[in-house]
Formats: structure tokens, C-alpha cells, sequence
């Protein structure tokens, strides 16, 4: 598996590459100018050191809220966990670690 997927419980369908364009495409409206910003002064960071790590570290930061963005059901079943955990319902932690399809440990033999 690629280091650039991520697969929480409740799976990912739209995948984000980790490049400027692809994370700057799958942002908010509202979170584009922020990322450009921020993208804009790492790449002159990057140019005065010849080192490309600014733009790296301004990617990694920005694209996990990217496959949020462009996947909301993950963030949707995000918020119902939380809102199931803090009603008190204890199921939410084992369906989180073992999502259907994948053997739970009290239901095997």
C-alpha cells in the first residue's frame, strides 16, 4: 500500500495525490487561499535554499484535510463516533478497530 493512502473505517473513495495541484483542487473554496499562501512562500523558501522539504512539509500539512475534503462521508462518520462516544455508547471503539468485514476477536471461535 502507498504511503500517500490513507484508509479509515470508513473508507476513502476519492483519492488525493500528495501534489500542490491535486491538494489545492480537493480543498474548500475557504481553504484554498490559506494553502496558496502558505504554498507561496515555501516555494520561495525552496528556491533560496535549493531544498525542496518547505513544499513537502506545506504538501504533508495540507493534505489530510484535502481527502476530507474531498471525501465529507469520512468526516461525517467522524463526527457520529464522536457524538455516539460522547452519548456513552462503548460499541464505537470496537467498530472503529475492527470495521465490518474484519474479524473481531469475541466473534471468532
Amino acid at each position: 500500500m502507498s504511503a500517500d493512502v490513507t484508509i479509515p473505517s470508513y473508507g476513502v473513495r476519492n483519492r488525493v495525490e500528495r501534489t500542490g495541484p491535486a491538494v489545492r483542487a480537493a480543498l474548500r473554496p475557504d481553504h484554498r487561499a490559506e494553502f496558496e499562501a502558505e504554498f507561496h512562500a515555501a516555494a520561495v523558501e525552496a528556491d533560496d535554499a535549493l531544498d525542496l522539504a518547505p513544499l513537502h512539509r506545506v504538501i504533508d500539512r495540507w493534505w489530510p484535510q484535502a481527502v476530507l475534503c474531498a471525501n465529507p462521508e469520512i468526516q461525517a462518520g467522524i463526527d457520529e463516533d464522536r457524538r455516539r462516544i460522547a452519548a456513552g455508547d462503548p460499541t464505537v471503539i470496537a467498530e472503529i478497530w475492527y470495521p465490518p468485514g474484519h474479524p473481531h476477536p469475541s466473534r471468532t471461535v
